[in-house]
Order: C-alpha cells, then structure tokens, then sequence
C-alpha cells in the first residue's frame, strides 16, 4: 500500500528531536535474528552484559520466564540513553502463553538504595553515567530491581535495543505490513522520504519500511499522549511477528546472517547461546491469539495510575514535569502486582 503523506499547518508544540520513543523487537525477533547464523559462529554471540554469568542456565519449561526489553534512542539523540520503551515479556511455556507488559516513561519511581526520585526512563541513564556510548552501557541494575519490585516479577533475561537498530532490522525484514482504524497525523514529524511533507497516514493498511515504522512509533500526537504510544508499539510488535512467521521457513542462511549483522552493535542482551536457542524453538510455537498485550495506564477500566506534576528544571527554567503515580499512592504498588498476577494467570 502506499503511505499518503500531506502538509498540514499546524502549531509547531514540541521540537522534533525531544526524547525519542521507538518499539522493542519481543523474543520472536530478536532470537530469530541472529540465532540461526550463530549455530556455527558461536564466538561471534558474545554477550554485551555484565551478567552474562548468571545466565547460563538453560530455560526450563516448569517455570516461566521473564524478559525485560529496553528502547533507547541511542548515540546522537538527546537523552541517548533514556528508555522511552519498557516492555516485559512473561514466558508461560507450560501454559502455552506470553504476555507483553508494557510501563510508560513517566512513572515517577525512587531510585533503588537512594532516597532520589526519578522517572522510570532514567534509571538505565543513571546505572551508565560514565558511558558515552550507547553498546558500552552495559549496566543495567537499577532498572531491573526496580520493575521487579513493581511487578513482583523475578528479570532473568534483559535486551536492549538502540534507535538505529530498529530501523535496520525492520529493512532487513523487507518492511512490515499494519492496519490502521483511524488516520495518523502529527505535526511535529515529517515524513521520512520527504522533509517537506508532515508525517500523516491515512486509514487502512500500510507497508512500512524502516524509517517509517520508527515514525511510526515515535508519534504521541493523541489525547492519550505516550499510551497512544505504547498502542502503536503493540501493533508493530505484532506485524513483525506475523512477519517471522511468513518468512522464516523459506529464509536461507544467508538471509539470517543478514538480519543478524543489521543487529550488530545495536543491541546488549544477558542471554547465553543455549538459552536463546531454546527460546526460539520453543517460542515459535505459540500462536497470536496466545499473546496478550497489557499496559500500566491512567486510563479505564483498570485506572492502575494516576496523572500528576512537580516542579522541575527545563532549559535553565522551573517548569511543570508530567508525571505518573501508582492510583494508591507513591511507591506503592500492591494494586499493579495483583492486575499483572491475575492477567498473567487467567
């Protein structure tokens, strides 16, 4: 299908390089990127974490598994290292299920064993501030212990994926294919083939290429602001699942090692080999209908946040900071625990 782009005169309300979002890529695509390749280049999957010794146990089909994906715009955005995208990935093999977490960037959190707070796209900032480059900022603790206390949910595995990466993988992939209810317009962004033009979809279905698919994702411009967001995140997550699952079996070596060098250096992840290759096999297996999709959200029927504001600095200036709070109050998370528990069980 071809994407309409068209200009519209509209108020210019946010610059266009503010803290860029963008999609993480579930299990299903980042195992299948590179796992097959590495069947006879073990020593090229060497893992980028300083924990991958505490992950060489391999994956146990009794227990469930979780997986914490990060998306940072990476190395020449500002807030190269902030973590606009949160997603969970819970792993119910037994059960034949997988749900999708998703925690929006303004969670306002205290920072683990500091009396700091912070929103919860700072943490992974924080555990690097010696790193001035994306690959090397291996360190990811803060945010870890802290979305397990907010789920109750034990991390074993975390990937994390740059800006940059997603746009390759995406290309790699041959563009993937969505559908839209409504039309997508957003000022504040152009099209990505011509600077002249706004960024706007119409309704229906679109190809994607992978400078699009990051336009895509990084668009807030909707009353729902970033759970708008973390919806097209979804839709996209799910496009190139249906994509794997397309391709993958007519896919030769060679168009594995393809994929899996678009990833090169755009991604830290604590997953030794045997473990990832186990993920797969048993990942591809489950069927869509056997994924959920949730999110943290202010909105109904689960109101699990509320909106709220503090007083901060922006530009050398003291300004009112959006923020999200748990509905019970601050740090308290009980409410949050029980909605995952009870979706992730049901």
């Amino acid at each position: 299908m071809k994407i309409k782009f068209f200009v519209k005169l509209r108020r210019m309300k946010n610059p266009l390089n503010s803290m860029f979002p963008w999609i993480l890529i579930i299990a299903v695509l980042c195992l299948a990127s590179f796992l097959v390749w590495g069947v006879n280049h073990p020593s090229e999957l060497a893992i980028n974490s300083e924990k991958s010794t505490e992950s060489s146990s391999t994956f146990s089909l009794k227990e469930p598994a979780n997986i914490l994906f990060l998306g940072v715009s990476g190395d020449g955005s500002r807030g190269a290292l902030l973590t606009d995208s949160i997603f969970l990935a819970h792993l119910n093999f037994n059960q034949k299920k997988i749900s999708i977490i998703s925690f929006p960037r303004d969670l306002w959190v205290q920072v683990p064993h500091t009396s700091q707070n912070e929103k919860i796209n700072a943490l992974y900032s924080l555990s690097n501030k010696n790193r001035t480059n994306f690959i090397k900022a291996t360190s990811y603790n803060l945010i870890q212990e802290k979305i397990e206390v907010i789920t109750g949910l034990k991390i074993n595995y975390v990937i994390i994926f740059d800006l940059q990466g997603v746009g390759k993988v995406i290309d790699a992939l041959g563009g993937i294919n969505i559908w839209l209810d409504k039309e997508m317009v957003d000022p504040r962004l152009t099209n990505p083939h011509d600077s002249s033009e706004i960024f706007d979809l119409s309704p229906g279905w679109h190809y994607l290429d992978g400078a699009t698919a990051i336009k895509f994702v990084r668009t807030r411009y909707a009353p729902s602001g970033d759970f708008y967001r973390i919806d097209n995140q979804h839709i996209i997550i799910a496009a190139l699942r249906e994509k794997i699952n397309q391709l993958s079996n007519v896919w030769n070596l060679m168009t594995w090692f393809k994929i899996w060098q678009s990833m090169s250096n755009h991604y830290i992840a604590n997953l030794d080999f045997n473990t990832l290759w186990e993920l797969f096999n048993l990942f591809k297996n489950i069927k869509s209908n056997q994924i959920q999709y949730l999110s943290l959200t202010n909105r109904p029927p689960d109101n699990l946040l509320i909106s709220s504001a503090i007083e901060g600095i922006y530009n050398n200036a003291t300004t009112s900071v959006y923020i999200l709070l748990p509905k019970e109050g601050f740090e308290n998370y009980q409410k949050i625990q029980e909605y995952i528990k009870n979706a992730i069980n049901d």
